[in-house]
């Protein structure tokens, strides 16, 4: 068969990039070695930043740049007036919080004043804080972002029902070759039965999954790169909270969004500096580590009944000269393959919309507005389990 383009890698990027790319005629198809969301996309809390985070230096520099769209155009699409139909049902929570220590809110009171951030955040006054942070002794501001958080279980399983004809199993790898002016790929369906493609352009959004195509393409490994961290997931949680918590650092001391395990408990999934030193320490190291953070911070709450696990991430991206953070999405078009194969990592899932936006500004208009792929013997793959659904949990001390 032949398609104008076909996706490796079922996570956001992929499927965001699928719908785009059906929407306008291409014949797309996307293959998905495992589970959709089984990477990055799980692994993410789903708050759609809008970069305000990076700026809590005074500096809104590339990266809030990249971000200050992202909010907006996931909300059209959430009300079903954006470039893909959503429609409404996704949202973990209408807004991110951030709030400051006591000691620091007045430091945070310039900072959100200042003409760098007017119109992107509100001050919330003490009645509308959370019950989380119903605590006046320790916690001397909350305000609110004008950031979402997004139930990602539920939106890759939307974005599985907008397309479900166009996204297939594979076991195993697929292999690429090139012919004259198309690219074959060569795999096996989730039955194990041998297929052939024959598609115009390829474009992997594996996340870590990129590395080995790098291999298998002779490609140089230090394309990409990875920045680990531990997340921390807390079951039993004493109450719901999506907020970022600032101290001195220029990053959040932790970031905490709330989720429900299948059997209705509340899961806190814990980022932020905690994550980024727990990545350099073993679970039990990790555990400790939040629960000073959280008898710190948070006092009053009662985690008692509280279970903990850690979740190694490796956040697989683009590689940048000095192995920080790329800046946005990152895209590599290998050499010898004549323009017809891309790699692209979005760099954090709130991106997504604007990855796609820069492989279809690298794609040709397709030949025919015609988008249709029969492949009804080929079965679609599975959503992952989330991370708090199959976590190996550790009783509270």
């Amino acid at each position: 068969m032949r398609l104008d383009v076909v996706i490796l890698g079922g996570g956001i990027a992929g499927l965001w990039l699928l719908a785009r790319l059906r929407a306008r005629g291409y014949r797309a198809l996307l293959l998905e070695q495992a589970q959709l969301g089984a990477g990055q996309t799980l692994a993410s809390q789903g708050i759609i930043h809008g970069g305000l985070k990076y700026a809590i230096d005074r500096k809104l520099g590339q990266d809030s740049a990249a971000l200050a769209d992202m909010p907006g155009r996931w909300r059209a699409c959430l009300a079903g007036s954006g470039e893909i139909n959503l429609g409404p049902g996704l949202l973990a929570a209408e807004r991110h919080l951030f709030w400051a220590r006591r000691n620091l809110a007045s430091r945070m009171a310039g900072f959100f004043g200042s003409k760098l951030v007017r119109g992107r955040v509100e001050t919330l006054p003490p009645e509308a804080w959370p019950a989380a942070l119903r605590d006046p002794q320790h916690v001397g501001a909350v305000y609110a972002l004008d950031e979402c958080v997004l139930n990602v279980p539920a939106l890759l399983a939307r974005l599985l029902a907008l397309n479900p004809a166009a996204i297939k199993q594979v076991s195993g790898e697929t292999r690429l070759s090139m012919a004259e002016d198309h690219v074959v790929l060569d795999c096996l369906d989730g039955d194990g039965r041998p297929r052939r493609l024959q598609a115009s352009h390829v474009v992997a959004t594996a996340g870590a999954g990129n590395e080995a195509l790098l291999a298998r393409m002779g490609l140089a490994p230090a394309l990409a790169q990875r920045r680990p961290l531990q997340m921390l997931l807390l079951d039993n949680a004493p109450a719901p909270l999506w907020a970022h918590c600032f101290d001195t650092s220029d990053k959040p001391r932790v970031t905490i969004t709330t989720h429900h395990r299948r059997d209705g408990s509340l899961v806190w999934y814990v980022g932020g500096l905690l994550a980024e030193q727990g990545a350099g320490q073993d679970e039990a190291t990790l555990i400790q580590a939040a629960r000073r953070e959280f008898a710190q911070l948070l006092p009053r709450l009662d985690f008692s009944r509280s279970r903990y696990a850690g979740l190694r991430v490796d956040r697989a991206e683009g590689a940048t000269d000095d192995g920080s953070k790329p800046e946005g999405p990152v895209l590599r078009q290998p050499a010898d393959w004549a323009g017809r194969c891309l790699l692209a990592w979005p760099t954090k899932l709130a991106l997504a919309p604007q990855l796609a936006d820069q492989v279809l500004a690298w794609l040709p208009v397709p030949a025919a507005a015609d988008a249709a792929v029969d492949l009804a013997d080929w079965a679609a793959p599975g959503i992952a389990a989330a991370p708090w659904d199959c976590a190996a949990w550790r009783e509270a001390a």
